[in-house]
């Protein structure tokens, strides 16, 4: 049996969970949180396609067949940092775009007294007004599920290791925003008219970089950071803060 979200038909949950088991066999973090890992898997899939399920302002057939296909679902987010567990990928991004959106919904004095406020810092590349702008929900959900995209193919397991592999993907030690934008394009998320949403994915990793650095020089020739690349940006650092790395093992 499949469902479909935005013409896009994929596995049930239950054939998905078998893939699952089969990719990550063996292996988990030594807490109780992960006991679980296939159905925490499973849920976070379900809860990222209900979010593309309200997305219409461009096409994203194609980029919910990668997820699929790239092992979006099930990767580690990093190999000795935050969220270094089967399923750490997806379940970052979700947590970005939940911080991200609570941001959006709350009022001005509720951001000055906010956690994400903490990590946004005063800068000339900063043009909107941080307490009042709102966000577009579509920009907000790519942006923050698809921020960190191209790890989707960067990491497996290996010898009780989650290892950065040239065999995962033909280009990990590119820049990962720039790849996950590149990722985006292949997928059927063009710049044109998404300008927004592709500038917060290309800076979510160095937003403020000092003058000089090919990285600012990158965010001039975009403009001004709006407050989606901000926000982007801060739940990112904000999330991974949450969730330091831990000793992943090999069931033996």
């Amino acid at each position: 049996m499949s469902m479909t979200t935005n013409n896009y038909k994929r596995a049930d949950s239950i054939e998905f969970a078998k893939k699952v088991s089969r990719k990550i066999k063996g292996w988990y973090r030594s807490d109780a949180y992960h006991d679980n890992a296939v159905d925490r898997i499973v849920l976070q899939r379900e809860e990222i396609y209900a979010l593309f399920e309200k997305v219409e302002k461009v096409s994203v057939k194609k980029l919910l067949r990668y997820l699929d296909s790239s092992g979006f679902f099930y990767r580690p987010s990093s190999a000795n940092r935050h969220h270094n567990f089967p399923g750490g990928l997806a379940e970052h991004s979700l947590g970005v775009f939940r911080i991200v959106e609570e941001w959006n919904n709350m009022t001005p004095d509720e951001r000055r007294k906010s956690e994400l406020y903490n990590f946004i810092l005063s800068d000339k590349t900063v043009s909107c007004d941080i307490f009042t702008e709102k966000m577009n929900y579509e920009d907000m959900v790519i942006a923050s599920i698809c921020h960190d995209l191209c790890k989707a193919k960067h990491y497996y397991f290996k010898d009780k290791r989650v290892i950065l592999g040239h065999n995962s993907d033909p280009e990990p030690r590119r820049v990962h925003a720039s790849l996950s934008v590149k990722r985006l394009n292949e997928n059927g998320i063009q710049e044109k008219n998404n300008e927004e949403m592709i500038q917060a994915v290309l800076m979510h990793m160095h937003l403020f970089s000092k003058p000089g650095t090919t990285r600012y020089a990158d965010l001039q020739k975009k403009g001004k950071a709006s407050m989606l690349t901000i926000a982007v940006w801060a739940a990112d650092k904000l999330d991974a803060s949450r969730h330091p790395a831990g000793k992943l093992h090999k069931q033996l």
